[in-house]
């Protein structure tokens, strides 16, 4: 290209973090302001989630810092929850709380998603209560966030919470609904339901998917242990 400017760098910097492969993200970054082309708020986005994605801790908070002080952008609520994700990823879930606590807006409930993921990740049932509450306040009806919590649970084996995030769950009337997956089957896409027996042909699917489990066995796969609510009952998923 005979002229870059930030959209050109911006778009390949989000690329390749989306793609894993934060240190080229991280250098075409240099790049760009080396040529003196001033990144903007959306660069800033991209390069803070690409560092996140990559694990890229100490480059995501030298950017953070730089941006206000060197670029003159005032971080907003979008580049926060970079950062909340940031540290969330790496297991420094103080950091995420410290960030999350002291930014200058009113954190969303995907941030506390965030760190409520982070927390079930890592182990942290502590600040994970603390952020499912914080969730619950804004978002008592979505199913989706229950879940999070009781996975959350079951992964650090506190099966008594993880029954009370059930029981509180059918005391709201909060119902999840069945996993749903839309297949290409040609001509046009077909939803597929979890337990599902409407198709015509429902018994050789599932037979079909006994099989593939067995071989994935046979190749050494183990079942994980999580457990996740699905309506009102408790199921084992792989």
């Amino acid at each position: 290209m005979q002229k870059r400017d930030e959209v050109t760098y911006t778009s390949l910097i989000a690329g390749y973090g989306m793609q894993g492969e934060g240190h080229t993200a991280v250098k075409l970054f240099e790049e760009m302001v080396n040529l003196q082309i001033k990144p903007d708020h959306i660069t800033m986005v991209a390069v803070l989630s690409a560092c996140s994605h990559c694990g890229l801790v100490v480059e995501g908070q030298r950017w953070f810092k730089k941006m206000q002080s060197l670029y003159g952008l005032v971080p907003r609520l979008e580049h926060f929850s970079c950062m909340v994700d940031l540290y969330g990823r790496a297991g420094l879930l103080n950091k995420a709380k410290e960030t999350i606590t002291r930014m200058p807006y009113k954190p969303t409930a995907a941030m506390w998603a965030t760190i409520l993921g982070a927390c079930r990740i890592h182990g942290n049932t502590v600040i994970g209560e603390w952020a499912a509450e914080k969730l619950l306040e804004l978002r008592p009806e979505n199913s989706g966030y229950y879940v999070l919590i009781a996975n959350m649970y079951a992964a650090a084996g506190c099966w008594n919470e993880l029954a009370k995030v059930r029981t509180l769950m059918r005391d709201s009337g909060v119902t999840k609904s069945p996993g749903c997956t839309w297949v290409d089957v040609g001509s046009v896409f077909t939803p597929f339901v979890v337990g599902d027996t409407s198709n015509p042909y429902a018994s050789d699917i599932y037979q079909a998917l006994d099989g593939l489990t067995e071989l994935m066995k046979d190749d050494g796969y183990v079942a994980s242990n999580t457990m996740v609510l699905d309506g009102e009952t408790l199921e084992e998923t792989g």
